[in-house]
């Protein structure tokens, strides 16, 4: 669908003009030099073919409606046209955010209860009750180091400074607590 077949070779603000006056050949050319990477942006960003597809139609009639707009003195074309397609894809996230307020506050929790239900309150508990009997397999120093770090939200070299150890040892506390708890919450899961 969106490979080179033209090797033609115009300069840029040539190129525009002649499209913006609907030359064939100059569509041509644009298409097959920008086609394949406008759709490439639009999976990125948009996420899906679909998408990717109206986001490379999109672009080309917005290029052809401002092709007077091109100014080689202020940049290349390639960046000009992909910051047409950026914007547009950036438009078509923002209109998607827009439908999804629209319709939960046309129909707000329609179907989806925020609650979480019997079956999930219970996981939770025994989850809960695993963690905490997991975290007492731990030593002082590694608990510690590891509440400071994953509760506290604190980095390393915090835990390091407020516990009084070198780095290195806050360090390996951490991942050595890490490893015990994963350790023990899956024998307590075999049980």
């Amino acid at each position: 669908m969106l490979r080179v077949r033209s090797k033609e070779k115009r300069p840029d603000d040539s190129l525009m003009r002649s499209f913006g006056q609907r030359d064939p050949a100059a569509a041509e050319v644009l298409y097959e030099r920008f086609a394949a990477r406008i759709y490439g942006l639009g999976i990125v960003m948009l996420g899906n073919e679909a998408a990717a597809q109206d986001l490379v139609q999109d672009t080309f009639v917005k290029l052809w409606r401002s092709a007077d707009r091109f100014d080689q003195a202020r940049g290349r074309l390639d960046t000009w046209v992909l910051l047409v397609a950026r914007s547009l894809a950036i438009d078509a996230l923002r209109r998607r955010v827009l439908e999804a307020r629209t319709a939960e506050a046309a129909h707000p929790g329609a179907d989806v209860s925020q609650e979480p239900g019997p079956d999930e309150l219970a996981e939770t508990g025994d989850l809960a009750a695993r963690a905490r009997r997991a975290m007492t397999t731990l030593s002082p120093g590694q608990r510690a180091a590891l509440e400071l770090a994953y509760f506290g939200g604190k980095t390393s070299a915090e835990v390091a400074e407020l516990e009084g150890i070198p780095l290195g040892t806050a360090k390996t506390r951490i991942r050595t607590a890490l490893l015990k708890l994963r350790e023990a919450l899956e024998e307590q899961r075999e049980m």
